[in-house]
């Protein structure tokens, strides 16, 4: 089995200085509907301003404006948080134990792997992952804008959209086999 992550980010912010609430990922296989291992951290949005991560106020005015479940998860999630060090040592430890060879899906290259390159940087601590494991799963879905599943979970939840990513992708890649037959 090839093994993959699907990785999200609830943030604060949208620039590469955000700070980070929570951090979701699973790993997978691309090419078949296995899912396994799942990885969902809170991280004290307080631990991010002393590291001089930062909110913005129209991300603020957006996650009020988002549903209650969601609303909810941001916020009891603080209650027990990691400090940003801890919350990125835990994924250090994810992503290595994953394999050297795995690709890493964000919904967005130019979003969640920035953000989370500063908090390294920030935090003092090297990524984990390889410049080319990147994989935008935005390029993919714009390849195949038909590809559709049906959602389950929370919207912005990390972890939720983490899984939904994962999903999605072995979605596409098994309708492109499926096309190659």
């Amino acid at each position: 089995m090839k093994k993959a992550i699907s990785l999200d980010l609830e943030t604060l912010g949208t620039g590469a200085n955000a700070a980070i609430a929570s951090i979701g990922a699973c790993r997978f296989d691309p090419h078949s509907p296995a899912i396994d291992d799942l990885f969902h951290v809170h991280v004290s949005l307080e631990n991010c301003q002393r590291h001089g991560l930062t909110f913005d106020a129209s991300t603020l005015l957006w996650w009020l404006g988002q549903d209650e479940d969601a609303r909810q998860s941001l916020i009891s999630g603080q209650e027990q948080a990691a400090p940003l060090i801890t919350a990125l040592d835990l994924l250090s430890v994810f992503i290595a134990d994953t394999g050297e060879d795995a690709e890493l899906w964000v919904n967005g290259a130019s979003f969640d792997l920035p953000i989370l390159a500063n908090a390294y940087r920030v935090a003092g601590m090297p990524e984990p992952w390889k410049f080319w494991a990147a994989r935008d799963l935005r390029t993919l879905k714009n390849l195949h804008r038909g590809a559709r599943i049906t959602r389950e979970g929370i919207h912005h939840n990390a972890l939720h959209d983490a899984l939904h990513q994962a999903r999605l992708i072995q979605h596409i890649f098994t309708s492109l086999k499926e096309s190659e037959s």
